[in-house]
């Protein structure tokens, strides 16, 4: 089980290290105004500003909480896997309106954290 919660801990501090560049490099998320199809934009938006901070808010204090949880409690993980499992359903949600490939990493944290929350609920 040590596995398991270092296995999801490493996946919630992912999330979080996203949230930071969202934070700190808001031009590196999607958004407008791009210069061209598939090109980076040069300056983001204000709405790409905002937007990333929502995101931070988010990702960063629940990806630490997360990884604290799993690690300094595991054996009450799982509903912090669930709710971590459908915050990353919800991303994954979110960015596949955008980009549907770059749903991909989300869409593995939402298989790790339910898969590893139904395992620890059911063994």
């Amino acid at each position: 089980m040590t596995w398991l919660m270092a296995l999801n801990a490493a996946v919630a501090l992912g999330s979080m290290f996203f949230g930071l560049v969202a934070l700190f490099r808001p031009q590196a998320m999607p958004g407008r105004p791009l210069t061209s199809p598939g090109s980076q934009m040069t300056q983001p938006s204000e709405a790409t500003t905002y937007f990333a901070r929502m995101y931070a808010a988010r990702a960063v204090p629940f990806g630490i909480a997360t990884a604290a949880v799993c690690i300094l409690l595991p054996s009450q993980a799982a509903i912090w896997l669930l709710a971590a499992g459908a915050i990353e359903l919800l991303d994954a949600m979110v960015v596949a309106s955008r980009n549907p490939r770059e749903a991909a990493p989300p869409l593995l944290a939402v298989v790790v954290h339910i898969g590893s929350a139904v395992w620890l609920m059911t063994a």
